[in-house]
């Protein structure tokens, strides 16, 4: 077998593996606060923001070093790396006794966190230029299939055993991905002394200097702001919507799951498309379609509405970050890739970490359905937005 397609196979499932552990208790995290504590609805939401936020918040300032760790040192030992830290934090997480030390714990998982921007550097580096696209969208299949598992296995673990056990299988599935990630992944990486790369004062500027990567960078944070404004409280949407309690666990997991099912089947579809009819084009078909995904979830009256919408959202949802990932591949030297995908995932996990807490705020001043109503204006404006200042710039 190819050593591109080895690298790949298995780095999808280490992805696969880590996200599913890192998927099993976000959807419940509400429940969870209710269970170690928190009382009053408005203090639910905004404790369940800040902490779904948390490692993003941290994350989003070390992952342009450690991509351009990675440039110097290799790709795969950042990969291993942010999964064990991964595991040891979720680890500790299983013996805490208030949200303020979970709060507290989610800012070191965000510290060590970050084995997706490494990942796709060294996939972009050992795939084919003609099969870019198809192999990022494919490594990007693993994360959202992790995140339909984890909710749904997540939902069974918690009927059964309670929602604290849940972050120790979180930690034995990190430490999973890690080993897989040693032993399996081959990186033909030889670090050039004389070799100049770029700083990190560089490679930003390379990114905002540039109309169509700082074009990007934005929509990427838009996109996935809009997209996480809701994750937080769809469990509490579910119960919102009279759906019987003693199955809201479950029944969370599946609407979690439902987004990445589709997202997971279409998103190679996506990429083999865009390498015949141009990334930009399905960039854009992929905006619109999220966006009108997006609006009716905010008048759903009942949960399996509520189902097919987000199935709807997954399809289109898939056709984004990969066409970024693969633009900015081909915009980008090699041997500053690293510091590059770096600071994508940085624009990535600002979106991650505005996203809950703007919606936390929202649905404690608003109601849930607004969080829906904003969700899809932000979508819609970002589609309108990337049209116009592209062909302003070309």
């Amino acid at each position: 077998m190819e050593l591109w397609r080895k690298n790949l196979y298995s780095l999808w499932f280490a992805q696969l593996i880590a996200m599913i552990g890192l998927s099993l208790i976000m959807p419940f995290l509400p429940l969870y606060l209710r269970e170690i504590g928190v009382t009053g609805r408005e203090a639910v939401k905004i404790w369940s923001g800040l902490i779904f936020s948390a490692p993003f918040m941290v994350s989003a300032f070390l992952q342009p070093l450690w991509g351009m760790l990675g440039d110097r040192r290799g790709r795969k030992p950042m990969v291993v790396r942010a999964m064990l830290g991964l595991a040891l934090a979720n680890f500790l997480m299983g013996f805490a006794q208030t949200p303020l030390q979970v709060l507290i714990l989610r800012f070191l998982q965000g510290s060590l966190s970050g084995f997706v921007a490494p990942s796709l550097a060294l996939m972009a580096s050992s795939a084919p230029r003609e099969k870019t696209g198809q192999a990022l969208g494919t490594l990007q299949s693993s994360l959202v299939t992790g995140m339909i598992i984890g909710p749904l296995l997540g939902g069974v673990l918690a009927h059964f055993m309670g929602y604290r056990p849940i972050f120790f299988w979180t930690a034995f599935f990190c430490l999973t991905g890690a080993v897989m990630v040693m032993r399996l992944v081959k990186e033909e990486f030889v670090r050039k002394e004389k070799e100049k790369r770029a700083t990190l004062g560089e490679n930003l500027r390379f990114v905002f200097r540039s109309p169509e990567l700082r074009v990007l960078m934005i929509l990427m944070v838009l996109v996935q702001l809009s997209i996480v404004i809701v994750a937080p409280f769809l469990s509490l949407y579910v119960e919102y919507l009279k759906f019987s309690p003693e199955y809201i666990g479950l029944m969370t997991g599946v609407v979690f799951g439902i987004a990445g099912v589709a997202n997971a089947v279409t998103a190679p579809f996506w990429g083999k498309r865009a390498d015949r009819v141009g990334y930009r084009k399905i960039l854009r078909d992929s905006l619109v379609g999220i966006s009108l995904f997006s609006l009716p979830q905010a008048f759903v009256t009942h949960v399996y509405q509520l189902l097919i919408l987000r199935a709807g959202l997954g399809a289109f949802a898939s056709g984004v970050i990969p066409m970024v990932n693969t633009i900015v591949q081909r915009s980008t030297a090699e041997k500053d890739r690293g510091g590059i995908y770096g600071i994508f995932q940085s624009g990535l996990l600002l979106g991650n970490m505005a996203g809950p807490l703007i919606g936390g705020f929202l649905s404690a001043s608003l109601g849930l359905r607004w969080i829906f109503l904003i969700n899809a204006a932000i979508l819609v404006l970002a589609a309108i937005w990337e049209r116009k200042a592209i062909r302003g710039n070309t």
